[in-house]
């Protein structure tokens, strides 16, 4: 497709967390605070983890760093701790994170003209809360938060809505929203401030916001 036009056809799958919303780091952040007692070089692999794994349920992540960089038990009490701790140092935050510069206007102008999803990690009665408070629901035809996972999240949409991958196009910021993709099928466009630092292959068509987005539609 070679036009701005033709990008109507797609059916578009948003992340949220740096994609919709600035929020990516200050949910890096978040986690990182709660290791902020840990050694330095604990604390430093921490980090450089997090920074490695966007998209991933907060779960996952907590389990990771339990197990495998702390060397402690990652028992189902301490992680759901931890996931309400962290629950609670973002709810405020998400509340008045700004939006990725060009994402209102392209949701208002694509909504109701293409079908638009919404697919995070995010916990699903979280994401929706903050989608209802931010007034962004509207713009979108489903909420979909976690679990499961990005890849079943998307597989399960594209069946339940009748939706081909070739037509489909998943927009996001982590390698794991570009595996996503390409575990289903479909296009990607990734969403990175810093092409230097671009977590995606080579050839991955990218947007430093969603001010391009359409043209980096029409480049599929």
């Amino acid at each position: 497709m070679s036009d701005d036009t033709a990008t109507f056809d797609y059916a578009l799958v948003f992340d949220f967390d740096g994609v919709i919303l600035d929020s990516a780091t200050l949910k890096l952040q978040a986690f990182a605070d709660l290791y902020a007692d840990e050694a330095e070089e604990r604390h430093r692999a921490v980090v450089t983890y997090l920074s490695r794994r966007g998209g991933q349920p907060r779960e996952v992540k907590f389990r990771h760093i339990e197990a495998h960089i702390l060397g402690r038990p990652a028992n189902e009490a301490r992680i759901r701790e931890l996931c309400e701790c962290f629950k609670a140092r973002v709810e405020q935050r998400l509340r008045e994170a700004p939006p990725i510069p060009g994402a209102l206007a392209f949701l208002e102008q694509r909504a109701g003209r293409q079908p638009l999803y919404l697919l995070s990690a995010t916990p699903e009665a979280e994401l929706r809360a903050i989608a209802d408070q931010r007034d962004l629901s509207r713009h979108f035809l489903e909420v979909i938060g976690s679990p499961p996972d990005k890849v079943t999240g998307l597989r399960n949409l594209l069946v339940r809505r009748h939706h081909a991958p070739r037509e489909t196009v998943m927009i996001g910021d982590s390698y794991n929203d570009y595996r996503a993709a390409r575990s289903n099928g479909t296009h990607f466009v990734g969403v990175t401030a810093d092409p230097s630092a671009s977590p995606f292959p080579a050839d991955t068509i990218t947007t430093t916001d969603l001010h391009d987005l359409g043209a980096a539609l029409a480049r599929l």
